[in-house]
């Protein structure tokens, strides 16, 4: 479902008012997304280790009654699936750390208190920083 004109207007001013109030904020945020998308990708090198590890796996349980090495090779072909999935899933992870550091630090660092709230959103986000 799309956004009306009036609805993405009103976002773009939120979203400006929201980067004028706290700059560092803005600027983790921006950088945040901006690396975002370097993780989780699923990548050719990963796709091919997952099918180099599926052929490993398959002929090794289809070899295992010649020898108990071919075993070993459906463990190996396994082991080599499951890296290639955590591989393509953490993408990479030095940058993307870095980034939801920095994001997460600059949130916490000045939280804000709205006297009217009565502490009921106090109460809410200190359910989640447990």
């Amino acid at each position: 479902m799309s956004l009306s004109e009036q609805e993405m207007r009103t976002l773009r001013e939120i979203e400006q008012s929201l980067m004028a109030d706290d700059p560092k904020f803005s600027a983790a945020v921006t950088e945040a997304s901006a690396t975002e998308g370097a993780t989780g990708h699923v990548t050719l090198r990963g796709v091919a280790l997952v099918v180099v590890g599926l052929v490993l796996l398959v002929g090794g349980v289809a070899l295992a009654q010649m020898s108990l090495w071919f075993v070993a090779l459906s463990i190996v072909g396994f082991l080599v699936m499951f890296g290639a999935g955590v591989w393509m899933l953490r993408g990479d992870a030095n940058v993307s750390s870095v980034a939801k550091t920095s994001a997460r630090g600059a949130w916490q660092k000045a939280p804000k208190r709205n006297p009217q709230s009565g502490g009921m959103e106090d109460k809410f986000r200190s359910r989640f920083e447990r």
